[in-house]
């Protein structure tokens, strides 16, 4: 069914802006929304009745619930929560304009493992120099879908105008890919990408020695520990690639709880319960005090809701219970520990194949100042033979432009790169591959 975009309108509160994209996965309807700052937030009880149509969003401050009709390509209905009344509307968006490249859909493994992606070639005949595509953190389709802006679909015409052949891949258990993307490590995500270089290698209509790879986000720190893994690899492009410790970039991501109007207490809380997580994944002990820790935060923040809210969530120890559940599954997952004590700026040392580093000048979630310094630093020790490092003015985490950087900004902005940003990429590349 695609994207649905509109708003939601509560009384004395306003209009919300919200976004749902609804997609089918065997008989089941499936539904993700995006709303204030929120992405992909994942619906529940989404039911679709001849033209009647029904979704409902989990919140601490009580379920959300949209009802109502689709008609004329246009969603309306009824929206309550915790008391709170008002009413909806969304309308189709535009259906993303298709590539006019030629594209295969295509399969590897790694083990057992299956990932399904897809293959963008230029215009012209081969063979092409190539990129791997690796996506930040999150469950990502191969388009790496934020707010409707699908970076990597865009980013694969981008690269097909340049000559560059390029491979995007569903993340695992999202898409036609197999796994649980908890349970693998950063180890595990390279190997993922060792595999679509072979598969890539194996093609007569790409050159086996010009592939290289770009990872955007935390797809930057696999990149260069999968080229430093590969003879196959030419190049390798990081795109606001997280370069400083893992505890010093969640410490300054800590920022964002200040902007999204975070009570300082609350604040407070979040920071112990890092600490607290830290030092469980370094000395193995401890999980017990993290437990205690989250369960304490819901708890307080359960307290603080309405009464009648407090009912709609039925029993508050069940309601807690889950919650806490569902943090320690992250917090103690083989992904999350790799990540933390991954060293990438010892990934990046060991390189000796050309190097491209960009940055936001606005990204809140992976600043540029500290990370372009650590990048530059890990590279000056290496035998990388050429390198460029630059940062986008006007920029956030997405390369768009943008006022402030922060993620509750994403819906408001025009779903494409900043110019500034494919200037510099698309010439590196065609000084270093494409030629």
């Amino acid at each position: 069914m695609g994207r649905w975009e509109g708003v939601t309108r509560i009384v004395a509160l306003g209009e919300l802006p919200i976004a749902v994209a609804f997609e089918l996965s065997g008989d089941e309807l499936l539904a993700a929304m995006d709303i204030q700052g929120g992405i992909g937030l994942e619906l529940v009880n989404v039911a679709l009745d001849e033209n009647r149509i029904h979704f409902e969003l989990e919140s601490p401050f009580g379920q959300a619930i949209w009802d109502g009709e689709v008609r004329d390509g246009v969603i309306d209905g009824e929206f309550t929560q915790a008391g709170a009344e008002g009413i909806f509307r969304l309308e189709r968006a535009g259906d993303p304009e298709p590539s006019r490249f030629r594209s295969e859909e295509v399969a590897f493994t790694n083990g057992e493992i299956v990932l399904g992606g897809e293959l963008t070639l230029p215009d012209g005949n081969g063979p092409y120099p190539a990129v791997v595509l690796i996506s930040g953190s999150g469950d990502q389709t191969r388009d790496v879908d934020v707010a409707g802006f699908r970076l990597f679909a865009v980013l694969a015409d981008e690269l097909a105008e340049a000559g560059i052949a390029s491979l995007r891949y569903d993340d695992r258990g999202v898409g036609e890919s197999s796994g649980d993307g908890l349970q693998a490590t950063i180890d595990d995500r390279a190997a993922d990408v060792e595999a679509a270089v072979d598969l890539l290698r194996a093609r007569d209509d790409i050159d086996a020695a010009r592939i290289g790879l770009m990872g955007h986000s935390e797809g930057g720190m696999v990149a260069p520990l999968a080229a430093g893994r590969s003879d196959g690899v030419a190049f390798v492009v990081l795109l606001a690639a997280p370069v400083v410790p893992g505890t010093e970039l969640l410490e300054t991501q800590q920022e964002l709880l200040e902007l999204s109007g975070t009570p300082p207490d609350q604040i407070e809380q979040y920071q112990t319960i890092q600490r607290l997580v830290f030092e469980a994944i370094a000395s193995g002990q401890g999980w017990d005090d993290v437990e205690r820790a989250i369960r304490a935060l819901a708890h307080q923040q359960v307290n603080a809701l309405p009464e009648q809210t407090r009912q709609a969530l039925g029993d508050l120890d069940d309601y807690v219970d889950v919650i806490v559940s569902q943090d320690m599954e992250a917090w103690q997952s083989p992904w999350f520990a790799s990540t933390l004590q991954h060293d990438s700026a010892a990934a990046i040392t060991a390189l000796s194949v050309p190097v491209l580093a960009l940055f936001g000048e606005l990204d809140t979630q992976v600043r540029a100042g500290p990370n372009a310094i650590a990048v530059s630093e890990a590279i000056a020790a290496s035998d990388v033979p050429s390198h460029a490092v630059g940062t986008v003015l006007g920029a956030n985490h997405l390369f768009q432009s943008a006022s402030t950087g922060n993620p509750d900004e994403y819906d408001l902005l025009r779903p494409e790169f900043t110019p500034e940003f494919l200037d510099l990429l698309l010439e590196w590349l065609g000084e270093n591959v494409a030629r």
